[in-house]
């Protein structure tokens, strides 16, 4: 039981892992269009964007903490 539990949790980082970086990438890609597309003072006055902004750096800090962890 506790060796499975031990792979379980294996499988379940590898997918966390590839979720956030996927989620990472996607919207890096959605706010490089967004840059590309609306003048500084529009980026600064969207909510949405700045919400994208939060959760793409949080997602970035994430992943640093999980590869920080892994790699002690």
């Amino acid at each position: 039981m506790k060796q499975h539990s031990e792979k379980r949790t294996e499988v379940a980082v590898k997918l966390l892992i590839e979720s956030l970086t996927q989620n990472f990438n996607d919207t890096g890609i959605v706010l490089d269009e967004f840059e590309a597309t609306h003048n500084d003072w529009e980026c600064n006055q969207s909510k949405q964007y700045a919400a994208l902004v939060a959760g793409h750096f949080a997602l970035e800090e994430a992943l640093d903490t999980i590869n920080n962890r892994l790699n002690k």
